[in-house]
């Protein structure tokens, strides 16, 4: 199958273009329609995956004009511009954060975004849906692995452990606060075999029953790091309800089996 991929050089897109031979599209973040137009018509794909955003929640609020152009006028160009072509897009699970639900949210549930980059996400996914409704949208989790070489940035929750072990630092993590954290890999992998969803949203990425503050200690434990995780209130619940995925055959390891799986696949661990 001939897969363009966007975003190629980000922290998803490496991994899924070391998962599946792609075509990787050039930066878009400056192009014009006619020129995806171009891409996707020379490209000739049978599948479109879209990864490309300005994902830095800090970024985004600082300047929103670029988040909307990255973040809802490029998805929209991909989705007028693809037509007849399967498209997958990525949406986040920030479409959340300002609901007053505690979760975990179904895809039905009513959203409330509290941040420019989960507007512009939550536009995206409606516009581009009402526009082609065979565009799926996979609302993704905070997401964590060891860096690629450089050009990974190293915040993501692996990396935080693992700091807080070599530096011998406090973490801290909410006790309260519950959301699915998601190893990268397995994303790559099941985004591959999203093609065959049907068109619409879904919450993407590992189900979790324990609390930010769980997941933290249970991951210093298994990594062999002394506990040391600290309590600290609640920001926001972010986990969701992975049903609608499940029924269509697709499912994520829990958050704990996945980190599980990461250190062992790194081997930072040995099995008992």
């Amino acid at each position: 199958m001939r897969i363009l991929l966007t975003g190629a050089n980000g922290f998803l897109g490496r991994r899924i273009a070391a998962a599946a031979n792609c075509v990787h599209a050039p930066s878009l973040r400056e192009a014009r329609k006619d020129e995806v137009k171009r891409l996707i018509d020379n490209s000739e794909p049978e599948l479109i995956i879209h990864t490309a955003a300005i994902s830095d929640i800090g970024e985004c609020e600082k300047n929103p004009d670029a988040s909307y152009r990255a973040n809802v006028i490029l998805p929209l160009s991909i989705a007028k511009a693809a037509k007849g072509v399967k498209t997958l897009m990525f949406s986040s699970d920030q479409v959340y954060t300002g609901s007053a639900c505690e979760g975990p949210f179904r895809e039905e549930d009513a959203t409330s975004p509290a941040n420019v980059y989960a507007r512009h996400k939550l536009e995206m996914e409606e516009r581009v849906l009402s526009l082609r409704p065979d565009t799926v949208m996979l609302r993704a989790t905070w997401m964590y692995d060891l860096p690629l070489y450089r050009h990974d940035k190293t915040g993501n929750f692996l990396m935080q452990i693992i700091f807080a072990g070599l530096r011998q630092n406090a973490v801290s993590f909410s006790s309260q606060e519950f959301r699915g954290v998601t190893y990268a890999r397995e994303v790559a992998e099941l985004t591959l075999a999203a093609k065959d969803l049907p068109g619409g949203s879904y919450n993407f990425g590992s189900p979790t029953a324990l609390s930010m503050f769980e997941i933290a200690k249970s991951a210093q434990k298994l990594l062999g790091i002394p506990e040391n995780v600290m309590d600290r209130p609640k920001s926001r619940n972010l986990w969701m309800d992975d049903s609608k995925l499940r029924r269509q055959g697709l499912a994520f390891k829990n958050t704990l089996d996945g980190f599980r799986q990461c250190a062992k696949d790194y081997g930072l661990f040995k099995e008992p």
